[in-house]
């Protein structure tokens, strides 16, 4: 059976990077994010989301570690990375999926390779959607205000 999370009001984002990070010459990135959503979201950001290296954030043990204490984390509710990559498999293996708490994991492209598995071996749905870096400017296109829509009607 699927598990439903549901987002309190003024939700957590935890921000980590389990394929691809932000390079330092994109971090502005992040700032455009911070500024979107800093006012009504608390933001925990993980070290693998601010380095890139040879097409990942980080060796696989690094990004593995972060992205189940994110996953297990009380504080956080919703965990997006900034956006896929390539090397996402690598850590398949080292997710604790028995630790994973109740809460969405939203993203696309190499996230994916996380989201199925996650929902097929805990029963916790996922959402294949839009990554962070798509919901940082002003507009969006029609796609991405859409998973905007479905975040706030999640929360309520």
């Amino acid at each position: 059976m699927i598990r439903y999370p549901k987002l309190p009001e003024n939700y957590s984002i935890g921000i980590t990077a389990p394929s691809s990070g932000i390079e330092i010459q994109l971090h502005y990135i992040l700032q455009e994010v911070k500024r979107k959503f800093e006012s009504n979201h608390q933001l925990i950001i993980g070290d693998s989301t601010y380095t890139q290296n040879k097409a990942k954030s980080a060796p696989s043990e690094i990004r593995a570690k972060e992205l189940n204490t994110f996953l297990q984390s009380e504080e956080i509710d919703i965990v997006i990375p900034p956006w896929g990559g390539e090397l996402a498999i690598e850590i398949l293996d080292k997710i604790d999926f028995e630790g994973i708490r109740n809460k969405w994991i939203l993203g696309y492209s190499d996230i994916s390779v996380i989201l199925l598995p996650i929902t097929l071996k805990t029963g916790i749905a996922t959402a294949h959607g839009t990554n962070l870096v798509d919901m940082r400017g002003k507009y969006s296109d029609e796609t991405t205000k859409k998973m905007g829509e479905c975040i706030k009607n999640i929360a309520r």
